[in-house]
Order: structure tokens, then sequence, then C-alpha cells
């Protein structure tokens, strides 16, 4: 990126990892993310302890993906299937990291999966998440392991779903809070060159729309950088999920929280919203 947008340096990207098609489509975007940046990439894979703690209660059964036949937990087994699982998901980082010729580490840890990343992430300027693991409850929602995490995830956290990449226009969801003002940041150092950036203004009453316009152009000073503008005065999940997708967004950013939008609401808006979302600590 040329243009000067006084865009925060990445230096670290943490992505987590547990060879799903979601958090496929999270390295990818983790690795597209440290190629721009120059940033170094850590891949982590967590052995859940839950899970063999359950294998060793004497009642515990496994069900059959398909089959629905019942078999007893063997944690043995278990133990060999988490061994193959880590060696594939190592092989599939090197391979990925390499090939983009960018600076990358990985880790093999064993706890409860959501404190070991949350522990990881104090390290990293960005967490990236796939949407979920391989539950096929509710395919299109948050896994309960993502929503853990994003609860309480230091700093900026990226979460994507298969098939998904990091794509162009960006938009941001702005509100005039201090968050949404490091959104704007963040949004502009995902730009590409000469496209423009997306603003959705989340105004709540007709009069503020102009104040947070202002407050906006303010922000841009001299980056060279085109705005849009879309407002929302009356707004609730189901229209600015319509408004994303009018607009075709190819990436969502938006603070973690906000006056106008409730912690329920935001949970709401990334259990719909099919687009790789940035949150904003």
């Amino acid at each position: 990126m040329s243009r000067d947008r006084g865009e925060r340096i990445i230096r670290r990207i943490l992505v987590a990892l547990d060879a799903s098609p979601h958090s496929l489509a999270a390295l990818e975007a983790a690795v597209d993310l440290a190629s721009r940046f120059g940033a170094e990439l850590s891949g982590l894979y967590v052995e859940d302890i839950n899970l063999l703690r359950l294998a060793e209660l004497p009642f515990a059964q496994e069900v059959g993906q398909f089959s629905a036949s019942r078999r007893r937990l063997d944690v043995q087994e278990l133990e060999r299937q988490m061994r193959a699982q880590t060696l594939r998901v190592r092989r599939i980082f090197r391979g990925t990291s390499q090939r983009a010729e960018i600076r990358w580490s990985f880790s093999v840890t064993r706890g409860r999966v959501a404190r070991e990343v949350l522990s990881a992430a104090t390290e990293a300027d960005v967490l990236v998440l796939g949407r979920a693991g391989w539950s096929l409850i509710r395919p299109r929602r948050m896994g309960s392991t993502t929503r853990a995490v994003l609860a309480q995830a230091p700093g900026w956290a990226l979460i994507l779903q298969e098939g998904a990449c990091l794509g162009q226009p960006v938009v941001v969801v702005y509100d005039g809070s201090p968050l949404a003002q490091r959104a704007l940041d963040a949004a502009a150092a995902l730009l590409q060159e000469e496209m423009p950036l997306t603003v959705l203004l989340l105004a709540g009453e007709p009069r503020s729309v102009e104040s947070l316009k202002a407050q906006v152009h303010a922000w841009l000073g001299e980056r060279d950088i085109q705005v849009r503008y879309r407002t929302l005065t009356r707004f609730n999940v189901p229209s600015l999920v319509d408004a994303l997708e009018t607009e075709r967004c190819g990436t969502v950013v938006l603070p973690a929280r906000s006056v106008t939008l409730s912690d329920a609401a935001l949970q709401a808006l990334l259990d719909e919203v099919q687009v790789p979302v940035l949150l904003i600590r």
C-alpha cells in the first residue's frame, strides 16, 4: 500500500487452527494479512483437554457422524487421532506459509481451547478465527469456542467462514465512538489502491448524520481515500445485514462495543453476516 493512511502497523498475527474448512479459510486470510503488512504469522493448534477427559469417563460413547452407530470412546484411539490431526494441521500451515514466503511459527498446546487461544492472543495484534469447527448443527452460526474467544479477545479479531477471503469493497460501521475511529484506521489499512471506502453511518436520528460525516471528513485529512456514505437512522440486525448485502460488502469492519449496537445485537449480526468481519477493540 503506497498511500499514506496512517494505519496501525500489524507486526504479529495469530491464527487458531483445527483443520475444519472454516479454520482453513482463516489461515488463508491470515497469510494474506501477513503478506500485506510484512508481519510474522503464528499458528496455534490446541489439543482439547476436555475431550480427553470425557473419553476417560466409563459411560462416554461416540456416535458415528453418518452411520449413527454407537461405540465406547477409546482414550488411546483419541490420542492417536489427535496426533494425526496435529501433523495434518502443521503440514498445511507450513506449506501455506512457505509458499507465501512470510515469517512464521507454529505451536501445539494442550488445554481448554478458548483459554489457550486467548492466552496466545495477548502477544498478537490480530487474532484470526474460523467461524466454527466441524459441527453440522447450525453450520451458519458461530461455534461456541469462537463465541467464547470473541467475548474476551484482547485486540483485533478477524472471523471468516468456509470459502470466504478478505475482499473488496471494505465497509466500516461508524457511530462516532472512539472505537469507531479505530475502525476507520483498520478499514483504510485493508483497502486496495483506488478502491473507495464505504462508511455505514449508524446515526440514531437524522440530525446526527451531518455530525458523523464531519467526523469522518476530519479523520480523512490528507488521506488519499474516496469515501461513500450509507446511513441507517433506524437500525436493527436485519436492516444492518441488508445494508451490508446491498453494498455487496467484501469485508466489514466494526467496533466490538458500541452505544448503538448492543452486545446481543453484535452476536446476532456475526451469526448472520457471511463475509469476513474484523472486530476492533
